[in-house]
């Protein structure tokens, strides 16, 4: 086989792909070369010098994971470091099992992460990454690959492409960890999209309670026991996340300025959430404190665990709806009341993206504080029948007791 020197591009290199007498391009302009292997499919980068008498090579990488541009990129980088006499090549990894075991340990002692996070991302890892990767060389990875040992068999297990989808996340940000701590010398799926591999639409999931399920729901919610009576209405009243609010403290929750902070160690945001307490919420706060006794409302010196909260929805709902299907009807009552999408994002907590960041202020104690009295009044108004029978929760009488008993 023979060379080509030429001016190295991705064009350049698919035309001689298909041409079995070319075995190696160098780049005229600059000291790196592509050699093919014998399937001609992919090609290896490397970087060569002349010392001596003698024409030494630095393996960069794989075409066509590393486009032209990208071994441009890491050019300057490679020859500061052999100046220097240090390794290019330092992957500390050779099999995509040895990675994920690292990411797996790494992720176990990351505290910034909630424990539900890390549970998940382990689930994954243990249970669908490793056993169809651990194998495989990271130096073979590549979009065929991926596709053929995750994904498709993945498919063929039956599970949803949103689950897919969400574990071909986990795996991008394995790789993309392990780059940026320089444990790997290059990342193969940095250019890898998930829509490479499945086309279809991915919609939403859609909420398992209507609008018009609001009655029922209360009727519910009120025939459970006291603590998971609260934790269900409170997810209601404020559209709170589960996570969020098992672990709420009563310092959290200022009721002479009429204010619950829910503190950025807990949001899934990683941003302080600050929402105002309605008439009827601080009604109810109150009456629910008196039965209270530790720093947390939902728990006592400790909070409530993920499990336990799981485990109240489950057994108060009877497995027909979850805490995230009462966040849903929430957003939905919204809508239906004529609350702004906007403000009802920033009620939601929803992370604001591009524009959005810069354009919309819809932050506002006010308009949230409006918006929620708008909410909280239809709730205990159109379904108040059932709400809490026993109790005028809407007027001002002070002595009526929101916790009373309901048959």
């Amino acid at each position: 086989m023979k060379y080509l020197a030429l001016n190295l591009n991705d064009t350049a290199i698919k035309k001689h792909a298909s041409d079995a007498v070319v075995g190696e391009l160098r780049d005229v302009r600059n000291p790196i070369c592509l050699r093919f292997h014998k399937s001609r499919e992919r090609a290896t980068w490397c970087y060569y010098r002349n010392e001596g008498n003698s024409k030494n090579r630095t393996r960069l990488g794989y075409w066509p994971t590393l486009k032209t541009k990208d071994v441009l990129a890491m050019l300057p980088g490679v020859i500061e470091k052999l100046h220097h006499g240090k390794e290019v090549q330092s992957s500390k990894f050779k099999t995509v099992g040895e990675m994920l075991n690292w990411y797996s340990s790494r992720t176990s002692k990351e505290n910034i992460k909630s424990q539900s996070r890390r549970k998940g991302v382990l689930s994954a890892i243990d249970k669908h990454l490793l056993p169809r990767l651990e194998l495989i060389n990271i130096s073979e990875v590549s979009k065929a690959i991926i596709d053929d040992k995750l994904v498709l068999p993945l498919q063929n297990a039956n599970l949803k492409p949103s689950t897919i989808r969400q574990y071909f996340a986990i795996l991008k940000r394995v790789f993309a960890s392990a780059r940026e701590l320089e444990l790997i010398s290059v990342n193969p799926m940095a250019g890898m999209k998930f829509r490479d591999h499945v086309q279809r639409r991915i919609e939403p999931k859609q909420g398992r309670l209507l609008v018009d399920d609001a009655p029922a729901l209360i009727q519910q919610i009120n025939i459970a026991p006291a603590t998971t009576r609260m934790l269900l209405l409170f997810m209601l009243l404020f559209g709170t996340r589960i996570g969020e609010t098992r672990q709420l403290r009563w310092r959290h929750i200022d009721l002479n300025s009429g204010q619950l902070i829910i503190p950025e160690t807990i949001t899934k945001t990683a941003a302080v959430h600050i929402l105002p307490i309605t008439y009827q919420a601080k009604r109810l706060l109150l009456e629910y404190k008196q039965q209270c006794t530790g720093e947390y409302l939902f728990g006592g010196k400790e909070p409530m665990s993920a499990s336990a909260a799981d485990k109240a929805v489950r057994e108060a709902s009877k497995r027909k709806f979850s805490a995230h299907d009462i966040r849903k009807l929430a957003r939905s009552v919204w809508a239906t009341v004529g609350i702004d999408y906007w403000v009802a994002e920033r009620l939601l907590n929803h992370k604001q993206k591009g524009l959005d960041l810069v354009y919309i202020k819809a932050d506002s104690m006010d308009v949230k504080r409006k918006a929620l009295e708008q909410y909280h009044e239809w709730l205990f108004r159109d379904v108040k029948p059932v709400l809490i029978p026993s109790v005028e929760i809407s007027g001002k009488d002070e002595n009526n007791n929101v916790f009373n008993k309901v048959a």
